[in-house]
């Protein structure tokens, strides 16, 4: 996450929260400087077990909400200093861009501020990659994981 010129006043450390497909995961937590670098990958696996067709499948995450956080420890809870909400589908599946994100990453987004955060928006760079298996259930039905 790039945000040039800007200074935390608050030296708590940061991390990055991430919602998707109705779970909850966070990153590791860094120093207060940026830019900040989280180096981890986030899994998120998900079984639909009633979806056997794929256009439902897309119905169902274009419905899903994605929420990206980014929070510092300040005690005594922490301070969300800036948010990122896309549709579950446009976030995992973006529209192709003409041209390519910069050193192996594939997507940057600009996240929304906080009234608390002074400065310009953080930039996130990220990519994500997806996986769609069919699988059966028991009862011999399809569904989608």
């Amino acid at each position: 996450i790039t945000c040039p010129g800007v200074l935390l006043k608050d030296k708590g450390e940061l991390y990055l929260s991430v919602s998707v497909l109705g779970q909850h995961k966070k990153t590791q937590c860094v120093p207060a400087a940026f830019p900040l670098f989280f180096q981890e990958k986030l899994v998120f696996e998900k079984t639909f077990a009633d979806i056997v067709d794929p256009g439902d499948l897309v119905e169902l995450l274009e419905l899903d909400t994605t929420v990206l956080e980014l929070i510092q420890l300040v005690p005594p809870v922490g301070n969300v200093l800036a948010t990122y909400e896309e549709n579950t589908r446009d976030f995992l599946f973006p529209d192709p861009k003409l041209t390519r994100g910069h050193h192996g990453f594939d997507r940057e987004i600009l996240m929304k501020r906080s009234s608390s955060f002074t400065g310009i928006a953080p930039k996130l760079r990220f990519s994500t990659s997806s996986l769609i298996t069919e699988s059966l259930l028991s009862s011999g039905r399809s569904h989608i994981q």
